[in-house]
């Protein structure tokens, strides 16, 4: 099944053009089948796809978006989504304690 992709080549806030400005190879699609916006670039060949914005509207949490998940601040990007998942682990794990000690002492 193909997608059906709309190309956004530019918009009133100007949000394609600074994400242009990022690398020109990058363009922008709306995907008329999920209702969101995706980042595409040309360097990349015949698979153009990178992310699908994970925002209904194209603003400037846009331009964010891109520079944070290039690839030359990937490093940072992981360092940050371990010490997230460590965070959620810990939490959970004091979740589940507090749990067992409810449980115990309301036995």
């Amino acid at each position: 099944m193909k997608r059906k992709l709309f190309e956004i080549e530019s918009d009133c806030l100007d949000i394609v053009k600074r994400i242009r400005a990022i690398d020109k190879d990058y363009f922008v699609m709306f995907n008329l089948d999920s209702k969101k916006f995706e980042l595409h670039n040309h360097a990349q060949g015949k698979g153009t796809f990178c992310l699908t914005f994970p925002f209904d509207v194209l603003d400037e949490r846009a331009v964010t978006f891109t520079l944070k998940t290039r690839v030359q601040n990937s490093d940072a990007l992981f360092e940050e989504l371990e010490a997230e998942n460590r965070a959620l682990e810990k939490a959970k794990a004091k979740e589940i304690l507090n749990n067992f000690e409810e449980k115990l002492y309301d036995s």
